[in-house]
């Protein structure tokens, strides 16, 4: 088993240095952690251990890697813009033997491809939007074959990243439009969607690909308006000037049980995993997967925290139960851990 306090968990993270409150919901620095986020994450996590280190980038964890060989790390660091920005903290621990917490760099790579996680979605029977990959402007006719309203964003981004409410648009010309300036804007491909008219759900799982210990489906709603987001897109805007007022409730009832083992399969697929967040829409059709979400929002009164929750557990001993689960069922070919 694993024993806590553990000794020492590295926490890789890059700053705003700013409220959540005053961030730019339009700019590309949505996935740098605010000072909120950070406090929880710090105060959560010092609990588990008896040194918490602080790094802001990845560089500064290689630069400092050799002192480490015993630590944990744990990584929300979001990057500058870079397909494989996700991906560098855990391939740096991989490439070190040093244990870490969180999807492997395939899992990471894959989830932040927003149309390549929804083919590997499709293939275990998941229901996603219909849409077209756009990678240069001799592919915008593509976009006549989707039925409006449409939804454009970058493929390779997250965080709501280039998503505002301009990004679902009413007709293909727009379309067309918003996807030659998000080429532009973002130097990489673009995915158009056709809209999907539903209630917001997200599903928390923490597991690992022998079992999925905790599966819990929450619907967001905003509080003053409960069909809100049913005929809206969820965006950075929503989440900071609504801020209190976004709440979440327990929506394992709007799943049937076929929909819950497609997603569970899913996720035991991509073998070291931890935990993930699966986003998507309730339609009259059933569950349609939005997004997979590997870094999924670890900060007090998120989903992850709620699922921890109704499981009897507090802030601090969700987290713990997240650690143990990726330690347990830790398998890199390069660790020299061993369960017991």
């Amino acid at each position: 088993m694993i024993e806590f306090p553990l000794s020492e968990i590295v926490l890789v993270a890059d700053r705003t240095y700013k409220s959540c409150l005053s961030s730019d919901v339009f700019g590309n620095q949505l996935e740098q952690i605010s000072d909120e986020y950070f406090e929880d994450l710090t105060d959560g996590f010092g609990k588990l251990c008896h040194s918490l280190v602080h790094y802001e980038s990845p560089k500064q964890l290689v630069d400092n890697i050799s002192t480490h060989q015993n630590s944990v790390v744990v990584t929300v660091y979001g990057g500058a813009s870079s397909a494989n920005r996700m991906a560098l903290v855990p391939a740096i621990c991989e490439s070190y033997g040093v244990r870490y917490v969180g999807a492997d760099p395939y899992g990471r790579i894959v989830c932040q491809d927003k149309a390549l996680s929804k083919v590997l979605a499709g293939q275990f029977g998941l229901k996603t939007p219909k849409g077209i990959w756009i990678d240069k402007p001799t592919r915008l006719g593509y976009i006549e074959e989707l039925k409006p309203p449409l939804v454009v964003k970058p493929n390779l981004e997250g965080s709501s990243i280039g998503i505002n409410e301009s990004s679902l648009v009413g007709n293909v010309e727009l379309a067309k439009m918003m996807a030659i300036q998000h080429l532009e804007e973002f130097c990489q491909p673009v995915l158009v969607e056709e809209f999907v008219e539903g209630r917001e759900v997200s599903s928390v799982l923490i597991g690992s690909r022998e079992n999925v210990d905790v599966f819990e489906c929450f619907e967001v709603y905003y509080e003053n308006d409960e069909s809100y987001f049913e005929n809206h897109l969820y965006t950075a805007k929503d989440k900071q000037f609504f801020g209190e007022h976004i709440l979440h409730r327990s929506a394992n009832h709007l799943l049937n049980d076929k929909e819950i083992t497609l997603m569970k399969n899913l996720f035991k697929s991509f073998g070291k995993m931890d935990f993930m967040r699966i986003d998507g829409r309730i339609t009259a059709d059933g569950f349609v997967l939005i997004e997979l979400t590997p870094d999924a929002y670890l900060g007090k009164e998120s989903e992850v925290d709620d699922a921890g929750v109704r499981q009897g557990w507090n802030y601090s001993e969700t987290l713990q139960r997240i650690i143990h689960t990726a330690l347990m069922n830790y398998h890199t070919p390069y660790s020299s851990y061993t369960k017991s």
